[in-house]
This record gives C-alpha cells, structure tokens and sequence, in this order.
C-alpha cells in the first residue's frame, strides 16, 4: 500500500495534536494560566496605547519650541524593525505674523540602521513624504522665519533621539517669501527628491576622504526650469566644511517677473534663465561664484503702454545695455558674479562682476558648466585663497579642457 502524502495525512493528525496540546495546558496550574493571561493582556493594551503616550510626549516637545509651535496629527509603532513614523506634522509660527508654516510633512519615519550595527554605531535613518519647508523674510525679526539655530538642536533630539546618518526625502517642496519686497517674491522648487549619506561620518570612515558625507537634489523650479544640486561636506565638524555644486537650467523667464520687478523694476515678454554655481567653505570662510544666463530675451511687453514714463525709460536703458554686453552669436547675456568673505560678511566682487560682462560679450563666451574652480583645502578663515589666487581672478573661459580638478561628483 502506497505511503500516505504529508498533506493528507496533515489533516488526519490536528485533532490529536490539539487535544493533546489542550491536555498540557489543562494540567498547568491555575495561577500559570490566569498569569499568562494577564501578561498577554497587559502587552496588549500596552501595544495599543503606546501611540498615544508617544503622540502625547511629541506635541508637549514641539509645542515649546521657542519662538514656534508645531503638531503631530498620528503615530504609528512598528516595534519589530525598530520604527516609528509620524503622520501629519506641521512647525509653525507662534505670533501668527508670518502666514505661511515653517515645515510640514505628510509622513516621517524614524527606523533603525540596522546595517550601521556591524559596525559599532547606533544610528538611524529618517524619510520625509511630501515635505514642505518655507523660508520667509519679513520686515521684522517676528514676521520672518529664515533659519534653523541652535534652539532646534533640543528638539529634533527629543523628536528623533538616535543621530540621522541617512535622509531621504519625496516629492518635497522648498519656498523662499520676501515680504518686504513689491510686488512680493515668491520662489520655489517642487517635486524634491532628495538623499543625504553618511551625517555621522568623520574623515576616512568608509573612504570618505574630506567630505563623508554627501547630498544630492533635484527638484522642479517656477518657470519650469530644473535644479540639480550636489554637496560634500563634513557635518561633524566645528565650522561649516563643505563644497557645494549647482546647476539650474532652462527656466522661462516670464515666470520671474514679479522676483524682476521686485528686485531690478523690468519685466520681459519672453526668455530663458539659466544658472550655475560653486561654492567651497572651511573654518569659518568660504568663496565661491555665480554664473546667470539670459537668452533669447525680449525686454517689452504687453502690459507695457500701462506703465509710467520713468518705468518705460528704465526699461530701455536695461535692454541697451543688456544687448551692449550681449554675445551676439548665441543671443545671451551672461556674467560671471565672484564672492567671499566669513560667514554673515559676505564681499561680492562687483569690478570683476562687470569685467565678466565684457569678457562674455566680446571675448569669450563662459559656457553653463560647473568649473571645479573652488576647493575647501584653499579656503582661508577669511574667505581668501591659501594659494593666492584668487576668486575674482579665475577666468573660466581660458581652460575649458580642464574635467572636475575638484574630484568630486560632477553635475551632469
């Protein structure tokens, strides 16, 4: 007779298994069982208000942030891979003078980086779901929110106890409002996509080299333009040492119109904007330059005839001088704009700002790329070039064979 198949035989061998199983713990001790029980329902209930105590502790933390005031809607638990995220969490203004709320996220998780454990360290990893950060300048100290301080360090400590070594961030949004101007500025980026390795780094852990610690951005800007954004950086050093790399291309320049009108009082009916930049810090100095591209641009407009006469002959003398400097051959406008200085005394080099002018109209055109000009080892506390050669000095356009002398990743 054939042997009969695990699977049918399975089904035949649970009554006994049960009853036996059933035996046993009818022949635990009373007090055994009725201690069980208990356990069971005390880890229950324990389980099931966890969220709340924790919600509870988070409110009361972010509720006494100086200055702010800030919220958590839910929390979810998931003790068995060391997680916990927040749903629905806003920071906001404690005055109510600035309208728009400092951060908001649709979801945080906080999780254990279990694969850090092999290598003795305790951190963690955060992902931010539809995060919203606004920048607001106002024309005083309590209508405007435009930086982190030390006051939040006590905070995201509470919030998130074990050190961040990786972010992530989706489908995130940065804004910056100057109120202070008219009409009101109003910029963005949405669509941030966003990744940060190795926060807990130091210098030559996982080959790191100076910078440990790495980001990259992307994001969609107003006027449909697109943003690229790289940093290096050492985050556990006593002054900000970094370099920095950015790239944003194709924006229609109508959709600048009211940041044109609010800083330089032109507008124009048509155009692109592109950018490039580079900056490098260490010790408290840093260095670096900006790079803007107009082209194809036509300075009049619909709403022209509305205009008074003093804004009309405004906007004749930027447009000659724009096409004076212009490279005929492309149709562009572009400087190159250098800087430095320490951190809060910041020189822009204005002379050689309009030299660059000249030199891209009439010499040689700069092309739209990162140089690789600005390294961190270079940079003095004053914001000078170990080197001597300065920022202001560097002339792009007279070594364009040169590839990424800085060694780091380039933005495509």
């Amino acid at each position: 007779m054939a042997a009969e198949a695990p699977a049918a035989y399975l089904p035949r061998c649970m009554p006994v298994l049960n009853s036996h199983l059933l035996q046993r713990v009818r022949a635990w001790p009373r007090r055994v069982v009725v201690t069980v029980a208990v356990v069971a329902v005390v880890l229950l209930a324990g389980r099931i208000a966890l969220p709340l105590v924790v919600k509870d502790l988070v409110n009361d933390r972010l509720q006494r942030i100086p200055g702010y005031t800030g919220y958590v809607n839910d929390i979810g638990i998931h003790l068995w891979r060391g997680a916990y995220s927040l749903h629905g969490f806003g920071i906001l203004r404690k005055n109510g003078k600035v309208r728009e709320p400092f951060f908001l996220a649709k979801d945080i998780e906080f999780s254990l980086a279990w694969r850090e454990l092999w290598h003795g360290k305790v951190v963690s990893d955060v992902y931010v779901e539809q995060g919203q950060l606004n920048f607001v300048k106002g024309p005083s100290e309590e209508e405007s929110q435009t930086d982190l301080d030390h006051r939040w360090r006590g905070v995201i400590k509470a919030i998130f106890p074990i050190d961040v070594a990786h972010l992530e961030i989706a489908n995130g949004l940065l804004r910056y409002v100057d109120t202070t101007r008219q009409p009101n500025v109003n910029v963005f980026v949405t669509h941030v996509r966003a990744t940060a390795t190795g926060l807990r780094n130091r210098p030559g852990e996982r080959e790191g080299g100076e910078f440990p610690a790495e980001m990259t951005l992307e994001g969609d800007s107003l006027g449909a333009g697109k943003l690229k954004l790289f940093l290096a950086a050492e985050p556990l050093a006593d002054e900000p040492h970094f370099h920095l790399s950015l790239k944003l291309d194709d924006v229609n320049l109508p959709a600048l119109n009211e940041s044109l009108r609010a800083y330089a009082h032109i507008d124009v009916g048509r155009g692109t904007f592109r950018l490039v930049a580079e900056m490098a810090g260490r010790d408290g100095g840093f260095q670096g330059y900006v790079k803007p591209f107009f082209e194809n641009v036509e300075f009049h407009s619909a709403d022209d005839k509305e205009k008074g006469i003093g804004a009309r002959i405004w906007k004749d003398v930027v447009a000659s001088a724009a096409w004076l400097v212009k490279d005929k051959s492309r149709d562009q406008v572009g400087t190159r704009i250098p800087f430095e200085g320490k951190f809060g005394d910041t020189k822009v080099g204005l002379l050689a700002t309009i030299t660059n002018l000249f030199r891209h109209g009439f010499i040689r055109a700069f092309n739209p790329i990162v140089e690789g000009s600005v390294h961190a080892d270079n940079v003095l506390p004053s914001g000078k070039s170990a080197d001597g050669n300065e920022v202001a000095k560097n002339k792009p356009d007279e070594n364009p064979g040169e590839k990424n002398p800085t060694g780091l990743k380039p933005i495509p």
